[in-house]
């Protein structure tokens, strides 16, 4: 989480839709940080003061157990590290098989399906082979370059395929397979707010899995809970300051994850239509929404897309972003984004 002492300038984002002069709430604030899928998760709640402060500790014990099992969940129904979770078991169906997703690994896959039709497969949940062969998978590959570029040469464009889920059903279609890695983490970020939220005591709270970050109510002194974001991947030179009052956010870059061979970085994200690690002018996209599951889709989507595709699509749909460009180009506002100024 964010350290409120910075040596450097930064751009202080606010939500337009702070409400002016809000007011102390009273509560306690109690912190909590852990590792899950792979990378690290934090928890900053206030607990409302009317509540006994001797309790404190059990109530974090309370939502931290109540956390990790709904991440245990997701884990065992979406991870493709896990030989036994379902999105594995339906990977290794037979063509024109169904299987019956659970509960929440069919509303995934519907949030998925949905974002790949609106970005007209810029996010696209069905590039499983690919990230596999290009060694960012759950299988090890020994070049995954050499890998990754021979795949992609000998891949046709694939369509776009949203029509496979019916009723929490999922059909497998031959040369489909699915990875919701680019949306999963967003959901999960969504759904412990939800778990966090509905507890009697909760007056507020943020949420982080991984660098995405979701944030309800205000601070004990009445201050919206800041951010800090680093779209070039320098955690200890923040760019932005973001307070989150009822907004998520999430950061899509080369940075998280690239392999570099012969001066060339390959980054994790990959063009849908060729299936090769993409060329894009954005190093990063940093989108806002009020779901977190959007915002990890869009921020993907919009790398895929390029900078000039990208603020089209995010001017038509009012949607606050940061497009960083390469080559050291100053960072592209969305008009959405220049209102949070």
């Amino acid at each position: 989480m964010s350290d409120p002492a910075l040596d450097h300038e930064v751009t202080v984002l606010i939500p337009p839709d702070v409400p002016a002069g809000a007011q102390p709430n009273g509560g306690r604030e109690v912190t909590y940080a852990g590792e899950v899928f792979g990378t690290e998760w934090s928890l900053r709640l206030v607990r409302k003061g009317s509540t006994n402060p001797a309790n404190d500790d059990a109530y974090l014990a309370q939502l931290v157990k109540a956390s990790s099992q709904t991440l245990s969940l997701i884990d065992q129904q979406m991870s493709l590290w896990l030989e036994t979770s379902d999105i594995v078991r339906y990977n290794a169906l037979a063509t024109g098989q169904d299987m019956l997703l659970p509960e929440p690994f069919a509303t995934v896959t519907s949030k998925a399906f949905a974002m790949c039709e609106e970005t007209r497969g810029a996010f696209d949940p069905g590039l499983y082979e690919a990230v596999e062969k290009w060694g960012f998978g759950a299988r090890d590959q020994v070049d995954p370059v050499a890998s990754g570029l021979a795949f992609s040469q000998a891949r046709s464009a694939a369509p776009l395929i949203t029509d496979l889920l019916q009723d929490s059903v999922l059909t497998k279609r031959e040369g489909f397979a699915l990875d919701l890695n680019g949306i999963a983490k967003g959901y999960a970020v969504d759904l412990l707010c939800d778990v966090i939220r509905s507890h009697p005591d909760t007056a507020a709270c943020c949420v982080e899995i991984g660098g995405e970050f979701k944030g309800y109510g205000t601070r004990s002194d009445g201050i919206p809970f800041w951010v800090d974001l680093a779209p070039d991947g320098d955690e200890h030179n923040p760019s932005y300051r973001a307070a989150l009052y009822g907004w998520a956010c999430a950061t899509s870059g080369e940075a998280e994850r690239y392999h570099e061979y012969g001066g060339t970085i390959y980054s994790h994200i990959l063009a849908p239509q060729t299936g090769a690690s993409v060329q894009s002018d954005l190093i990063a996209a940093t989108v806002f929404d009020k779901e977190c599951v959007r915002a990890d889709a869009l921020a993907t989507a919009m790398i895929v897309m390029g900078a000039e595709k990208a603020l089209v699509f995010a001017e038509d749909r009012a949607i606050p972003c940061v497009l960083s460009p390469r080559r050291g180009n100053a960072d592209i506002i969305s008009s959405a984004m220049q209102e949070w100024l």
